[in-house]
């Protein structure tokens, strides 16, 4: 029996399967080892921390490995390549793939093929793969550009509403939860704090702006459907670019991952039904995609060739 180790490297975390022929044997969650988040040495102490534990939890001997796959963003930087290797290199044995996160998400869902991916979490993005490999993004420009849907954006994008239902006297108690949230004195102070350098982390606010939906806040819940529908809108972009590159007879599906998309139902349908009705027919995957899995397929790709 093969063994493989699959990792979905995050700027805060990061996630390790260990895997045999066709299946995940454990999985541990350790810290960064992002260059650019955390230095080398932090990065190969936390990468001996997470490999520790999966071989105590294992009982297999990582030397033995056949191949390791790290899925993270970043990959462009000269230094990932080089860090990633010489890090793992040091605690298992084995062939060692580096790619981006959204390969090995998009893996997840349609392994080797082409396909459109929508990512939501803290950031987003959504990407697109033909058959022959090649990639394209729609969106994903950054929090002050273009991040739909993700928690930075509902964040603001409810303060904003707040404000405007404020002005045309609309009810909302999304700046009520929001002064209770910061512990801010006043309302001037929630303008204060949200203008403040550094700015401060919106994403918080998203499961305030989620429950105050789900209370029947109606302000509250047309940001959500918003967000489904714009990252929607995105997906149905990336499928028709794809689509113009690679006219192949199989259309390629939709699948999403990232806690937004996987665990708010509002921004997930709305998504869904912004899809389906540009989109009829299409293949739409029906619940989150795991990149670990598509880490682990790479990593037996390395090895079957």
């Amino acid at each position: 029996m093969s063994f493989f180790l699959g990792f979905d490297a995050g700027g805060t975390k990061t996630t390790c399967a260990l895997g045999n022929d066709s299946q995940i044997l454990i999985r541990a969650t350790g810290g960064s080892i992002k260059p650019l988040r955390v230095s080398f040495e932090e990065a190969r102490d936390n990468m001996r921390s997470l490999l520790d534990e999966v071989e105590a939890k294992s009982g297999v001997d990582l030397r033995s490995v056949a191949a390791s796959c790290i899925g993270t963003a970043g990959v462009m930087l000269p230094q990932t390549d080089g860090w990633m290797r010489e890090i793992l290199s040091a605690c298992a044995g084995g062939k060692i793939v580096i790619c981006g996160d959204e390969e090995i998400a998009l893996d997840a869902a349609f392994p080797g093929q082409a396909g459109v991916l929508s990512m939501a979490g803290t950031g987003s993005n959504t990407v697109g793969r033909t058959s022959g490999g090649a990639m394209l993004n729609v969106g994903g420009w950054g929090p002050v550009l273009r991040d739909e849907a993700s928690g930075h954006w509902i964040g603001v994008q409810a303060l904003r509403a707040g404000f405007r239902a404020l002005d045309y006297e609309e009810p909302t108690r999304i700046l009520e939860r929001v002064i209770e949230f910061w512990s801010a004195p006043s309302l001037e102070e929630v303008v204060n704090i949200a203008n403040g350098t550094p700015p401060p982390d919106f994403s918080q606010l998203s499961p305030i702006i989620v429950e105050l939906a789900g209370q029947g806040d109606a302000v509250a819940m047309r940001v959500l459907v918003a967000g489904g529908r714009l990252i929607g809108e995105d997906a149905i972009e990336a499928f028709r670019r794809v689509r113009a590159l690679d006219p192949t007879p199989d259309l390629p599906g939709i699948a999403f991952t990232g806690s937004i998309l996987e665990k708010i139902a509002v921004v997930r349908e709305s998504m869904m039904d912004t899809i389906r009705l540009a989109l009829p027919g299409v293949l739409i995957v029906p619940e989150a995609v795991d990149p670990i899995e598509g880490a682990l397929w790479r990593a037996r790709q390395a090895v079957r060739g």
